[in-house]
Formats: structure tokens, sequence, C-alpha cells
């Protein structure tokens, strides 16, 4: 199976729905709070899809070339990673016509779209975890759930697997064919009728390598050039060896930047060391075809972790967008918006312009564009060639061209 060639030119825009832009506020679920409120981890703020339609105008003039959305399927949360329906959008969201609609308008503009697979856990709502509660041993989908007992008990403790003791979250059990062969048609429908370009496969370091493996596969008979991404946390060497994913959100990387750029922990040589140690561990095709990122709904905004250093964050970005792989903005990072640990990381964007930083957003629209104008940038080799104190450089080489990017982030010119 080959990655997609069109992952290395990409750059991905990464949105949590309910957070940025609320296109139709007849549908909002109940609860909806003001969109300027702090978030709490039950908060509802009434994004949906058909937003996200009518902001294409503007996520596409960064130089964005795809989205990524967290899930969209019916669930009763915010972050919808607890699915009760597989097949169907989340009403709140606009249901399956506005993902159609927005999928649609997206490649009418030559952008793409993946989505988030949650296929780990569903939701305890979701209805066959409903009817092994309710039947016990009797329910047709007993065996597609881990449960110690004869019947299903939450209190004081779930007496059944679930995702990280979270007792609203049941683990499927992989282990049964009919739960594979199930979540695998998941991945065909929205491929075959809703024509996606791929999945993000969240909490990849819990699936069966054999299961990731038949999602990329399926993925491909669907549509050859989909994209097969895994949430891995460390080194991903063995899923590539596996040949399961074209590549990773990189959170490895992220950690390095982490510590370089924001931290201030490590030194330049010990950085370049620790990207080299990566770079030769992963096969080409997953170096220039994996997920780069400095923000995600998971972590606190780059820029927080900065201390609000915006130039410290321009730096991270600059390194960001001139090395290979497949560079994300997580929404509202362009324009400076900040945040701590989830819940405050998904804060709602700003759409009133007086709000934005204005210099952080020129940056972030000079470096898409400066990496979309050189090819070097997304497709030639990677050396450094320099490392000492807070200052590093590389080359990125194609053919004729040579491009040396340099980066101080130290004190002294």
């Amino acid at each position: 199976m080959m990655t997609p060639d069109w992952v290395r030119d990409a750059v991905f825009y990464q949105i949590f729905p309910d957070r940025f832009c609320n296109g139709d506020q007849a549908i909002n679920p109940a609860g909806t709070q003001p969109w300027n409120e702090l978030p709490t981890r039950q908060s509802l703020f009434g994004g949906d899809l058909i937003g996200i339609a009518e902001k294409l105008d503007y996520i596409q003039s960064l130089g964005v070339t795809a989205l990524y959305l967290t899930p969209i399927f019916t669930s009763p949360s915010n972050h919808k990673y607890d699915t009760i329906d597989y097949f169907a959008v989340d009403p709140a969201f606009g249901g399956n016509s506005a993902l159609r609609r927005l999928v649609n308008a997206l490649h009418a503009r030559g952008m793409r779209i993946i989505l988030d697979g949650v296929f780990n856990h569903c939701s305890n709502r979701h209805p066959f975890f409903l009817d092994a509660a309710a039947r016990g041993e009797d329910s047709t989908y007993w065996d597609w759930f881990t449960i110690d007992g004869r019947s299903v008990a939450s209190e004081p403790e779930p007496n059944y697997a679930c995702w990280a003791g979270v007792r609203t979250m049941p683990e499927w059990n992989h282990a049964n064919p009919k739960v594979l062969e199930y979540l695998l048609s998941v991945v065909r429908h929205w491929i075959r009728d809703y024509d996606i370009d791929g999945w993000r496969l969240d909490t990849t370091d819990y699936l069966p390598p054999d299961f990731v493996k038949d999602v990329r596969s399926v993925a491909k008979e669907e549509k050859e050039d989909a994209y097969v991404v895994g949430e891995v946390m460390g080194l991903a060497t063995s899923w590539f060896k596996h040949g399961a994913l074209d590549g990773v959100m990189h959170y490895r990387l992220w950690d390095g930047l982490v510590s370089f750029f924001a931290r201030g922990d490590w030194d330049a040589p010990q950085f370049a060391d620790f990207v080299r140690s990566i770079w030769r561990s992963y096969p080409n095709d997953a170096n220039y075809s994996s997920y780069t990122l400095l923000g995600s709904h998971d972590k606190p905004r780059f820029l927080t972790l900065c201390g609000g250093d915006k130039s410290m964050f321009i730096l991270a970005s600059s390194f960001l967008f001139t090395f290979p792989g497949a560079p994300a903005i997580y929404y509202g990072d362009e324009i400076g918006m900040e945040g701590g640990e989830d819940p405050d990381c998904r804060r709602a964007f700003p759409w009133n312009e007086a709000e934005w930083d204005m210099d952080i957003l020129e940056a972030f629209n000079h470096l898409v564009h400066l990496r979309k104008q050189e090819p070097a940038l997304r497709r030639g080799s990677i050396e450094f060639i320099a490392a000492r104190g807070r200052f590093f450089a590389f080359r990125r080489a194609l053919k004729d061209e040579e491009i040396i990017v340099a980066i101080n982030a130290g004190d002294r010119p």
C-alpha cells in the first residue's frame, strides 16, 4: 500500500466542531452557552458543520489544503469521543446532509477532509451496549464487549473494560471478528458514500495492529489515495513495520518542540540529535506523510506553553513549516489563541478580528505560502548543518534547489 502523494504537499487545519463557528442557531443543543464564555468539560457552544462551510474562504486564505475534524458522529458529549451512532452525524452539527455539503464544498476548492475514527470504545448509550446491559448473556452483543460477570454493572466500579476507567466509554472487544467487521464497515461507509479523504485513528496505541492495518486496506480499497494517520503518543516504529499507517500525529516530535522552544530545557545540539533519531526511526514515506503539529485539542496551546512569548511561538512555527511532514494548524493558533490544559485549550474561536494577533497571523500566512512556493520545503531532503547553544540550521534540498533554514532561539545574535 502506498502513502498518498497529496499529503506531502498538504497543510492541515484541525477543527473542534463545537468551538469553531455556529452557522445555524436553530440546531443548537439544549444548554448552549454564550460564545465568548470560557469552556468547562460539559460546555456546549453550538458550533456546527454549517459554520465550518461558511468559513471556508477564511480557511483557504490561510493556504490550508485539508481539514481534520475531531469526531462528528452522534454522541452525548461536546467532544464526541463517545459515539452512539457511527452512521449518523450529530444533529447538533447539522446531520449527514451538512457533512455531504461540506465535503462537496471542500472538493470544489481542491481541498480534502479527514474524519476522526474512535474505534477503541463507544458510548454507554450505544444501542449495542444498551442491549448487552438490558439482556445480559442473552444479548447478541454480549461478547462485543469485555464484561466480567453475568450482567453489566457500572456501580460502584464498572465490571466491563472501558477507556481509562471511564464508565461512559465501554471498550469494544476487538477479539470478536463481528466487532472488527462492524467497525470496518464504518470506515468503508464514509469514504464510499460521502467521499471523505481519510481517517485519523483515535487511541491507535490501544488498537490491535492487524485491525489498524485492515482499516488502512479498506480505506484504500474505497479510495486509492485515502490517508490513514494514527494518534500515537510515543515512537511509532512498530506501526510502520506492520504497514498499518500512512503516518502519525507526531506527538513525539511535539515533545521535542516543547522542550526546546517552549520550556527551553534543551540546547540546540540536544534538539538536533532528538530530531535525527526520530528521522532515522521511521521509513522515508512516513517521515514525509506524518501530521506534524504544535497544537491540538489534547494539549495546552503552544503560545501558552511559551508563556505568551509570541516571538518564540513564531520561531517554533517556522520550524514546523520548514520541516518534512504535513504541518497542521490547530484552529485559532494562527490568530494567537491561548489556553491551558483541556478544556481551556478548546475555547470558542473569536470571530471579532479586534481580538486577533495580526503579527502571528501575518507570520502564519508567510510561512504557509513560503512552503507552498518552495518544493524543497515539502519534498526535499533534510540535513542539520549547525547546532550550538540555542542556534541550529538545517538544509532542505531537492534537485537543484537548496534552502538553508536557520533558527536562533537564544538571546544573542
